[in-house]
């Protein structure tokens, strides 16, 4: 398992990590959501041993990766401008990571060389933005570390390259049981992908967990009454947004979703549907909860 402690990083004189605490299971895909800014990218770079913390550990069980070294080799950070070298081909790229990662795999590389239809000796300079974050999508994959970590790690990708590219994921982790942390701004693709998520905010994370559990806390029921409805009748239900429109109203509530239901019920609608909910919804209402809160701080 990887975890992270009380970690702490400033940029020349901006905190931009604090009291950050993280859990990332072997062989998951844990989504990194967050506005911008919220320091996902140095997250990722602090994780990967680019970065060393000011305060707070990085562990690979029991082990921290900034002291000792020789843990790094089972993180590799894709990031959202990989480095290679001056004139380098993919081909060249490919020789430098296998030096640093002895699970390489070969005979894999050629597969995704041939299946994504690039030529792995053209210069990376001569390559589109979709054909390098394919390309080092493909290093990472071969690479087979423990923990890959990506950011944004499907920008510039077409939609088939996207879901060609997801699937390799998905088969990878049952293959090698590797573990995933990904960067995104594209909610609803994290929620295909992802079974675990944090969002962070103000440099720590304010929510974690399960994404398939998390998102069956979450309701929302469009119901329709005989007579005209005040926001008072819900006042005891836990909340996250509620629209009324004389007789019809709209609203999400965390719990479950039967005991919901069984509140709802005791108020006699005419008409109860149940309606999916998505993590982009999610994180929207746990960010208003966020500012609701911050400004009743501030009137305090």
């Amino acid at each position: 398992m990887l975890k992270v402690r009380k970690l702490e990083k400033r940029l020349q004189d901006h905190l931009v990590l604090q009291d950050l605490d993280m859990d990332v299971d072997d062989g998951c895909i844990y989504g990194l959501i967050g506005p911008n800014g919220a320091g996902k990218s140095t997250l990722l770079r602090v994780l990967s041993g680019v970065y060393e913390p000011d305060l707070g550990c990085v562990c690979i069980d029991e082990h921290n990766i900034h002291k000792e070294v020789e843990q790094r080799s089972q993180l590799l950070l894709i990031g959202d401008s990989p480095f290679y070298f001056h004139n380098a081909t993919l081909f060249d790229m490919k020789k430098f990571y296998q030096i640093a990662h002895p699970n390489w795999d070969d005979a894999y590389y050629h597969r995704l060389i041939k299946l994504f239809d690039l030529d792995d000796h053209q210069p990376l300079d001569k390559y589109s933005k979709g054909m390098k974050r394919q390309g080092f999508l493909i290093l990472g994959l071969c690479a087979a570390p423990r923990y890959l970590l990506l950011d944004e790690a499907f920008d510039g990708l077409d939609p088939h390259m996207r879901m060609t590219m997801k699937k390799e994921i998905a088969q990878r982790l049952e293959e090698r049981q590797m573990s995933v942390i990904i960067s995104s701004h594209n909610l609803r693709e994290m929620e295909e992908i992802c079974d675990h998520f944090g969002i962070l905010e103000d440099g720590h994370l304010i929510t974690s967990g399960s994404m398939s559990e998390r998102l069956n806390e979450v309701h929302r029921f469009q119901l329709a009454f005989a007579d005209n409805v005040n926001e008072d009748m819900f006042a005891d239900l836990p909340l996250l947004s509620i629209q009324i429109d004389s007789r019809i109203v709209n609203l999400v509530a965390e719990g479950t979703l039967k005991y919901l239901e069984e509140k709802l019920h005791n108020l006699h609608p005419l008409m109860m549907e149940t309606l999916p909910v998505t993590l982009e919804e999610v994180f929207f209402y746990v960010m208003k909860q966020r500012e609701e809160r911050k400004h009743e701080k501030s009137k305090a």
